[in-house]
Formats: C-alpha cells, sequence, structure tokens
C-alpha cells in the first residue's frame, strides 16, 4: 500500500476493477472531460506533467502521446498495475508510482511544469495535502490543471426534482456549506461503493490561495458538441469545475 494510506485510498482500490472496465465506457470522462482538458493544456511537447490520481492511465497516455514527459501517481495499486501495462501495450513510456496525492515523497520538488489532477481532488481525504504537494512538485511558473465535481451542485442530496412523466423540472440543493463524507456507486455496475465527499467551492479555494497559488482560469462548462440526452443536462446545471492556477 502507498504511503500515507488512508480512507480514499484504500475505497478506490476496493472498486479498481470495477473503475477500469467503466473509463472506457465513460461518456462525461470521454465526450467531454479528457477533450477539455487537453484543450486547456494545449501544446505539451516537451514539458514535464505529472498526472495526479492516473487511475488507469489515461490521461497519462494522451499526454505522453503528445509528446510529454509523463509522471504518474495514483493510490490504488490494481491501478497503477493496470496503468503499467497498458502504457507497455501502447509502446509509451511513463513512469508510474503507487502513492497518496498527499504523500508523493518519491518525487523531488520543483520537478514538473505542469500538475494534472483531472476529478481527483474532490475525493482525497487529505485536500489540503495534496494541493500542497501538488506546489511542492511544481517550478516557478508551473501550473495546476484541476477538474473536479461542481460544489455547488455535488452535495449529499442534490439532484433533478422530475415530472411522474420523467422531465426534469429543476435541480434542488440545500445544505450546501456542510462538509460531508458518505458512501455511494459510481454506477449500478460498480460491486462496492467508494467514499464520496462534499466541500464548499471556498474550501476548495482557499488552501490554494493560501499557498500562494495565482488563478489564471475558472470554466463551468456546458454540454460538448452533438451531445448524448445524457450530456445535454449540462446546459441546465454544470455538473463540473475546471480551474488553472499558477505558481508564481
Amino acid at each position: 500500500m502507498p504511503e500515507q494510506d488512508d480512507s480514499s485510498t484504500r475505497s478506490w482500490d476496493i472498486v479498481a476493477d470495477d473503475w477500469i472496465a467503466h473509463a472506457g465506457r465513460n461518456d462525461y470522462r470521454n465526450e467531454l472531460l479528457m477533450p477539455l482538458m487537453l484543450e486547456l493544456l494545449g501544446d505539451v511537447q516537451p514539458l514535464q506533467i505529472l498526472d495526479l490520481g492516473c487511475g488507469e492511465g489515461g490521461y497519462s497516455r494522451a499526454l505522453a502521446t503528445r509528446g510529454a514527459d509523463v509522471v504518474g501517481v495514483d493510490g490504488s495499486a490494481t491501478l497503477i498495475a493496470e496503468a503499467k501495462r497498458r502504457a507497455a501495450e501502447a509502446g509509451l513510456e511513463i513512469d508510474y508510482h503507487c502513492s497518496n496525492a498527499s504523500s508523493l515523497q518519491p518525487l523531488a520538488s520543483e520537478s514538473f511544469d505542469i500538475v494534472v489532477a483531472a476529478m481527483m481532488l474532490m475525493d482525497v481525504e487529505d485536500y489540503a495535502g495534496a494541493v500542497s504537494e501538488a506546489w511542492r512538485v511544481l517550478r516557478p511558473r508551473g501550473r495546476l490543471f484541476m477538474s473536479i465535481l461542481h460544489p455547488c451542485f455535488s452535495a449529499p442530496g442534490a439532484d433533478w426534482v422530475k415530472s411522474e412523466a420523467g422531465e426534469l423540472l429543476f435541480f434542488k440543493v440545500d445544505r450546501y456549506l456542510d462538509e460531508a463524507q458518505w458512501e455511494d456507486f459510481i454506477t449500478a455496475r460498480f460491486r462496492d461503493p467508494v467514499i464520496r465527499r462534499h466541500r464548499p467551492l471556498q474550501d476548495f479555494m482557499k488552501p490554494l490561495i493560501d499557498l500562494g497559488f495565482v488563478l489564471r482560469d475558472f470554466r463551468e462548462p456546458g454540454a460538448p458538441a452533438a451531445p448524448s440526452p445524457r450530456l445535454e443536462r449540462l446546459d441546465r446545471i454544470p455538473y463540473f469545475l475546471f480551474m488553472t492556477w499558477q505558481k508564481p
């Protein structure tokens, strides 16, 4: 197990096999989240990039294919093993480590131009520790690209209210300012739940500001072009939030 093993790393390692099966058919990730992240990153050759919470390595492989020098880190040994296997199968040289996001001791300080934290920082147990480690490993003027579930619309109980016919009427939110932790299934195909966490937006932004990060971009993406009916909902409620921060 990784150093600083915690409830998040254990939770995601339990569902690792189900996540591996799910990643390739995840429409949110494959039609919106990954394409937008790659668009925001732009030309990555020959930058040194840390893929934080890399999972099965989808983002790592995309970045390496585009000419970046990539290191991937995840707290799940199962996911790291799969990421290594897929990189080798694709003929890509990617350096992978099994470490908690808040304990990146194998990585030297000021060794990366970019840290990519794609859809993972909302799940970590020690958020302040994770962003502090991102600060440590970034070079001066390095950037942190992060995407998360939009905290304004992902608190426990937040959901669509539907008519009797199943039409989406409006989205309800309550107790937004209350921090929360609960177990939930990613999809009905998952055999075990994962630990979900809710923090208000100020709790995501303040630790970054306190470290000295400067906010460079802030986006609440709507639906992509030609969306499926499920993704069309993003034009009414932004499920996701992208932020780019720079270390001075």
